[in-house]
């Protein structure tokens, strides 16, 4: 009876504030959603190589110098030397640093992947997939042999037989020896494993490959590391110094050393320190914390919308407690009662949020390029108890209040008169006002420092300009380039065709030592054709570019940045000085620098431009099979009849094996930035689902608290003040928390935009008008909310409210 009771109030409560409900459940709702994406996001996004039971004993090798930051690659010196001389290292495994593409033939059957790695024999030691068919000792007994995933080996064969089966790829045959089958949400997802042709001889100068050592357990990083660096320096900065004939002292102090840094295969998704964590994907660690911090905020937001309702609507519940005071009801059994009240309502709230992430999380896996499931028990129980503790967090505020109510005041009526809960609200208003009032900011600093990237200049051409990847490896790929520039130049719709190792956008590519007289230092080596500079519009700002007029630019004539001409030291007069690169032999001659260019943006904005040359592809006969695609300006009134024209020739005289794949390079170079959208695009949801939340909650505050204060507006109507008076005397409390809400958002916002402004090598100067306009937004939406209900209340009864008086 006592519980039928209960729910008889509970429900009758909940129709006459019906509005308050809605706005408690739908603003918890929201928030509980928002948390529960993020914290499934967290989890999908942190159980990349979990399932490999050599997780914590296997390391990534990085190199770091002062002079050149830190690659994710390593020497085949450090390969070879640390197995053999730390007893730490039981085993080390040389993988290549990124997919590359492959057609397979196997009779008349013929299959393209772009996810090809280049490995050694023992790569299943250290990522041991789940073998199908065959065997990976199988796989190690010989160089020729070949792994293909399941997925592969089914669109190659379909239900044939798989193992023993010859393959061709390029110009060599291989033999399958297994079928694997990908672990889920690793960072490595090969569809097809190939072995270096050759075993690894010592060198210390070339990184190019991965380097993964698999250790003892419960070893020192530090002595690990320690012995690592050790090696370098007994190696080969012992012998650098003495061919010098500097001590090891002075050698380090001016040119500096390599050092070893270690990222655990068991956290590098996601902290990795490179930046990079392989060929499928990196984490973004700061993008789930950012979010994290918004659902928190979300819910936040929620609750103190929640908590500033109930102690609003308290005041009419006040003759309910009087009433239950005077039968007997203990403070305990009324908080008990209001608390289970609140409970009630997180856990529909609960129930709405499973439904709306049910029907959100299709497009949010689109979004972030994802396969979240809801269906995860850990994370589903952690939010129901989040949901319990706040719901009882919640509850407990107003729940205190309420009992805490006297019964002589009760039954006299002046509990509306106390300015206990009028304290508290405005406390709970204010915080509202700033999470809004930092969202808003947010939105506005974000979008600048997009803006600036989309429009700075980025020191190179990229309209009307397309990339065409250059796949295929058989027979001399720069011939190929040659005969397509040579026939399609004369294309009415082709402006002008070129090539260069580094694709604006594609990211670094390859880098080799850069020597002038003392001073050594790795740079970006672009290898073009010698009317690069021309067609891609880079400023050359001392000397000259490549020129067919001059035969030797081919033979020892390099070109170099600004970064690089300030870092020898002779950024005022470059030309003329020799210089020489990683890939000269000692007897071959020095190269000249014939002209400075301007900085440019190859890599994106987070990445500091580095030192970078240019050589022809001529200069060297080894680098012809690198060019990774042929770059085509267009004319814009005929786009589409050029890239037909230019499949069409490609597909008769270069390539039918390969897919016909090009983009724009406009639309390549805009995704180094496209986190920083989808960051952008997050912050505009959060943001309007936040302000949304506030104007709701502000508008049920002005709707019960002028309801409260119907009585003094007829007073002051009867003694004659105007519509506009009596207006300011209901909207001033208002405004004045909005005002002090903003004085302590923009120190605030200010230092967290900062901070992810700092995120930026070249950003966009803190723009200063956000802070300014922010709280004239939200003095305009309170003047708008509020003042909408003030109107209102001016056309009060009198009547009505005077005929007791």
């Amino acid at each position: 009876m006592m519980l039928q009771t209960w729910f008889k109030i509970f429900f009758r409560n909940q129709q006459k504030n019906w509005l308050n409900i809605l706005i408690n459940v739908s603003g918890l709702t929201l928030g509980l959603a928002g948390l529960l994406i993020v914290l499934l996001y967290l989890k999908e996004e942190k159980s990349y190589n979990q399932t490999n039971p050599n997780k914590d004993t296997i390391y990534r090798v990085n190199v770091k110098h002062r002079a050149n930051g830190t690659w994710f690659v390593a020497t085949a010196g450090q390969y070879i030397t640390y197995e053999n001389e730390i007893p730490e290292v039981e085993r080390t495994l040389m993988v290549d640093n990124d997919y590359t593409s492959r057609v397979l033939s196997s009779g008349n059957k013929s299959s393209f992947t772009e996810k090809v790695i280049t490995t050694e024999p023992q790569f299943f030691e250290f990522f041991p997939f789940e073998i199908i068919k065959g065997s990976s000792m199988k796989f190690s007994e010989s160089r020729k042999n070949i792994a293909l995933s399941n997925v592969l080996a089914q669109r190659l064969f379909g239900n044939d037989k798989v193992i023993g089966n010859i393959v061709k790829i390029g110009d060599r045959n291989h033999i399958i020896s297994c079928v694997y089958k990908i672990s889920k949400n690793t960072h490595f997802e090969p569809e097809l494993l190939v072995q270096f042709e050759e075993p690894f001889e010592v060198n210390w100068g070339n990184h190019n490959n991965e380097l993964f050592c698999k250790v003892k357990t419960d070893i020192d990083e530090v002595a690990l590391k320690q012995k690592m660096d050790a090696i370098l320096i007994n190696k080969v900065y012992k012998k650098e110094a003495e061919s010098e004939g500097l001590s090891l002292e002075a050698y380090e102090e001016r040119l500096g050393f390599r050092e070893v840094i270690l990222d655990k295969l068991n956290t590098i998704y996601l902290h990795n320190t490179a930046g990079r964590a392989g060929p499928s994907g990196t984490g973004n660690y700061q993008l789930l914390m950012v979010l994290l911090g918004l659902s928190i905020l979300l819910i936040v937001i929620s609750c103190v919308n929640f908590i500033n309702l109930s102690i609003a609507t308290a005041t009419q519940r006040s003759k309910e407690v009087g009433v239950k005071k005077t039968l007997g009801s203990s403070k305990e059994q009324l908080m008990l009662q209001y608390a289970l009240e609140i409970l009630l309502q997180g856990v529909i709230s609960f129930i709405l949020a499973l439904l709306l992430v049910e029907l959100i999380l299709p497009y949010f896996n689109e979004f972030v390029n994802k396969n979240i499931s809801i269906l995860n028990l850990p994370t589903l129980s952690f939010l129901l108890l989040i949901t319990i503790l706040v719901s009882i967090l919640v509850g407990s505020i107003p729940a205190i209040y309420l009992a805490n109510f006297k019964t002589v005041e009760i039954l006299k009526g002046n509990v509306s008169k106390s300015k206990r809960g009028n304290l508290a609200r405005n406390i709970m208003l204010g915080i509202q006002f700033l999470i809004s009032g930092f969202f808003i900011i947010s939105i506005f600093v974000i979008n600048n420092q997009i803006q600036f990237m989309m429009n700075k200049d980025l020191g190179f051409s990229k309209e009307q300009t397309i990339a065409l990847t250059m796949y295929n490896i058989e027979g001399n790929q720069y011939k190929k380039y040659k005969l397509v520039k040579n026939v399609l130049s004369k294309n009415e719709n082709i402006l002008d065709v070129t090539t260069s190792m580094f694709v604006p956008g594609g990211g670094f590519v390859n880098g080799t030592g850069f020597h002038y007289k003392d001073i050594s230092f790795n740079s970006a080596s672009n290898l073009v054709d010698l009317n690069y500079t021309d067609f891609a519009n880079i400023k050359i700002l001392k000397g000259r570019g490549f020129s067919k007029k001059f035969a030797s630019d081919t033979i020892n004539k390099i070109l170099i940045n600004e970064t690089t001409a300030k870092r020898i030291g002779v950024y005022n007069d470059p030309i003329g000085k020799k210089v020489r690169i990683g890939w000269q032999e000692d007897d071959e001659a020095d190269l000249e620098i014939i002209g400075m260019f301007k900085d440019y943006h190859f890599d994106g904005f987070e990445n500091k431009i580095e030192p970078m040359f240019l050589i022809p592809w001529e200069s060297f006969d080894f680098v012809r099979q690198w060019i990774p695609a042929i770059q085509f300006k267009l004319k814009t009134e005929n786009i589409n009849e050029s890239i037909a024209d230019i499949e069409k020739f490609w597909r008769a005289n270069i390539d039918t094996k390969y897919p016909f794949k090009y983009e724009f390079l406009d639309q390549k170079f805009a995704k180094t930035y496209e986190k920083y959208e989808k960051q952008q695009t997050m912050f505009l949801i959060l943001s309007f689902i936040v302000v949304l939340i506030a104007l709701l909650g502000l508008f049920a505050l002005a709707t019960l608290t002028i309801q409260q204060r119907l009585k003094e507006v007829a007073i002051r109507k009867t003694l004659g003040a105007s519509v506009k008076e009596i207006m300011y005397q209901l909207i001033k409390s208002f405004l004045k928390i909005t005002v002090i809400a903003s004085v302590f958002l923009i120190p605030l916002a200010y230092y967290f935009m900062q901070n992810w402004l700092d995120n930026f090598v070249y950003k966009t100067s803190m723009p200063l008008w956000p802070y300014l306009i922010t709280p004239i937004i939200l003095v305009t939406l309170v003047f708008f909310v509020v003042g909408l209900k003030a109107f209102n209340a001016t056309k009060v009864d009198l009547i009505k409210y005077l005929k007791f008086e």
